[in-house]
């Protein structure tokens, strides 16, 4: 009797969420916008745009107006921070596409386990990168001029109304500039990751 009452607290302190086939789904998305940023630095709209759609119309035929509405607070949830790095410092908008369509898909608790690993595996890639291109001496320097730059844009859009910096998109084979740092493979890693992390221990909050 004991033995079975403790598996039936085990099972209901198991995570919910999205089906394995929905992150192996996500993780196929990342492996070609993985592609497509280091041949060409773009993340294309035929991948990102649809994969949005799709995400909120799957949950919505799955749970009614309340499956799309955690479908759309999961985007926002996963895509809020990378519209805001697009706007401030210039970052990539296939990169905020990706993450608004891969939170469509997993909904909004699991969109914040989502956000936080593909953040930190963002921040560890710019380190090596940075370590790779200048050395380890310039890691301090690099974290103190990207806070700056953020503040200073920041002020620049409160004062003068919404700009971006982001150059715009590529569509074929360009040179690549020396600062250029893809993304979609830093999302990729920090998919895998919250999937183990969401499938390991569950919601954040």
């Amino acid at each position: 009797m004991t033995s079975a009452l403790a598996l039936l607290e085990s099972t209901s302190a198991l995570p919910s969420g999205p089906p394995a086939w929905v992150w192996v789904l996500l993780l196929v998305a990342c492996l070609v916008a993985t592609r497509t940023d280091l041949r060409s630095m773009r993340i294309p709209n035929w991948l990102t745009l649809p994969l949005f759609a799709l995400g909120v119309s799957y949950w919505g035929i799955q749970g009614g107006l309340s499956g799309v509405g955690d479908a759309l607070l999961g985007a926002l949830i996963c895509g809020g921070i990378f519209i805001g790095a697009y706007i401030l410092a210039g970052g990539g908008a296939g990169d905020a596409k990706l993450m608004l369509a891969m939170g469509a898909w997993v909904g909004s608790d699991p969109a914040v386990v989502l956000v936080l690993g593909v953040t930190f595996a963002g921040f560890v890639w710019s380190m090596i990168m940075t370590i790779k291109r200048l050395g380890l001496g310039a890691v301090p320097i690099t974290i103190l001029h990207g806070v700056t730059m953020t503040r200073l844009e920041f002020r620049k859009v409160l004062r003068s109304g919404v700009t971006t910096n982001a150059a715009p998109e590529p569509t074929d084979q360009v040179e690549r500039p020396d600062h250029w740092m893809p993304y979609a493979p830093a999302i990729l890693v920090g998919t895998i990751a919250s999937w183990w992390y969401w499938n390991t221990y569950g919601a954040i909050l």
